[in-house]
């Protein structure tokens, strides 16, 4: 087993880790104008992926055209993630967590994304980062997001990231 300093510790990552999630999701939602307040939650040549897509943003230069992108084509969207399962495996971790995704509209709130995300997070100098996050989404989940009115509402979104296909 574990002895108590090494729980307390542990401990102390998963901390640290939740309040990076929480400041991503900060980031993204509430950061326009502020690009880089997200893409410095990663590592310098850090990643962001939705795997079922093929869509791929590498490094902070990248990031912050990609959520400068987000933040200008779809404004209001609101990510919660919950359900984290987060492994330590010294300066490094491995977590996942649930992402729902909610867009704010003058006429409604709609739940707009249901999915999950992966990741591999470094710590660097007493600090937790994105090595790699991956965002997983079903294909019902798709279908709702470029359907119907929320499609129209994501459209631009969907152009704006057809730069980051790799496939």
């Amino acid at each position: 087993g574990m002895d108590e300093k090494q729980y307390i510790a542990e401990a102390a990552d998963r901390v640290m880790i939740l309040d990076l999630l929480g400041r991503y999701a900060f980031a993204a939602d509430y950061g326009t104008g502020n690009p880089s307040e997200w893409a410095s939650l990663f590592v310098e040549d850090g990643r962001f992926e939705a795997p079922e897509s093929g869509l791929q943003v590498t490094g902070r230069a990248a990031l912050c055209e990609f959520i400068d992108g987000l933040h200008r084509t779809i404004p209001g969207l609101h990510h919660v993630m919950s359900n984290h399962v987060i492994d330590i495996d010294g300066d490094r971790a491995y977590g996942k967590c649930q992402l729902n995704e909610f867009l704010l509209r003058p006429e409604a709130i709609y739940p707009c994304i249901h999915g999950w995300y992966e990741d591999t997070y470094v710590r660097i100098d007493n600090r937790w980062y994105f090595e790699l996050r991956k965002v997983h989404t079903l294909p019902d989940s798709t279908t709702v997001s470029t359907n119907g009115r929320i499609g129209e509402y994501f459209k631009e979104f969907w152009k704006f990231c057809e730069g980051y296909y790799t496939n």
